[in-house]
Formats: C-alpha cells, structure tokens, sequence
C-alpha cells in the first residue's frame, strides 16, 4: 500500500500521511472491497482519529472513485444542504460517476 500511497499524495492536494500497521490494513481492504461490490456503501462507526475518514479516501482512491466533501461554513442552512446534497447525488446518480 506504500506505492499507492505515494502515487496519492502526488495527485490529490490533500495529503496524507498513514502507518499501515496490521488492523489498518485489514480495515482498508475491508472498505475497498465493500466499494468494489455493485451499489457498495458502509457505514463507518468509532472513535474520532481513528482513521475512518483516511482509510475510505484512500479505499476510493485505490478504486478510482471521486472523494467528496461537503464544507460547513459560516450561513450555510438547510437550501445550501440540498443544493450539495443534490450534486453529489446528480454525479453518483445520473451521470454514473462512482465517490465517496
């Protein structure tokens, strides 16, 4: 996972710095194949820093899938919400194009 690591942090702007010691690696490939299979999706429950949000960016990556993020900012409501909800659900959707 080394090498693909460091193929990401080349292409994305946001980089990451992961230690894949063994459960991290079990969880990533758990993840990745969760995403391969046809209309995959996981729900990710633990603690805050444990890795979940790295370890599913990097999953997406290794499968070629398009990370998104929404950004909370300040007078962001409700109209906002479904506006970023429905692009994301327009390109996953209509357009076909796999994210996380």
């Amino acid at each position: 996972f080394d090498e693909f690591l460091v193929e990401y942090n080349g292409a994305e702007a946001n980089q990451m710095h992961l230690v894949f010691f063994q459960d991290a690696i079990m969880h990533l490939s758990r993840i990745a194949r969760v995403l391969r299979q046809p209309r995959g999706n996981a729900l990710l429950i633990g603690m805050g820093g444990s890795g979940r949000q790295s370890l599913t960016r990097f999953a997406g990556y290794l499968n070629e899938y398009t990370s998104r993020t929404i950004e909370l900012k300040r007078g962001y409501g409700e109209t906002e919400w479904k506006e970023d909800l429905k692009s994301i659900m327009f390109a996953a959707g209509a357009e076909g194009n796999p994210s996380v």
